[in-house]
């Protein structure tokens, strides 16, 4: 499971050279809302990981000033499903295969939206 911190810069450690099959190689985080079911892509940068063969590491920030090209995205407090995608270019378009699948978690301030619905009012008569 990945946890991400609202309005931080977050580190992500997934497993994915094992299941890479092309060369060079750009990695896109897929999110799916389980509330709304929306979905975003976000480019995960350059791994920062010094053990590619074992982790890699990326580093996106949660903002509410979204640049997906940038590893910046804008969540809402709440579970996603994510799916890590490896494509041929810097572009989510060429997407080849998911090489990571799993949960997410995004901590912090959840905004609350209240919905009420006017009833109207029942009279029962027995007579």
């Amino acid at each position: 499971m990945l946890i991400i911190q609202k309005n931080q810069a977050n580190k992500l450690v997934m497993t994915l050279t094992e299941k890479t099959t092309i060369a060079p190689v750009y990695y896109y985080l897929e999110v799916f809302s389980n509330q709304n079911h929306n979905s975003k892509a976000v480019y995960l940068g350059v791994d920062a990981s010094l053990f590619t063969d074992r982790f890699n590491e990326f580093t996106i920030t949660e903002n509410d000033i979204e640049d997906l090209d940038n590893s910046i995205i804008s969540l809402d407090a709440a579970t996603y499903d994510y799916f890590a995608w490896e494509c041929s270019s810097a572009s989510y378009d060429d997407k080849v295969s998911i090489v990571e699948s799993g949960k997410l978690v995004v901590n912090g301030d959840a905004t609350v939206v209240s919905t009420f619905t006017q009833q109207p009012n029942e009279y029962t008569f027995n007579g």
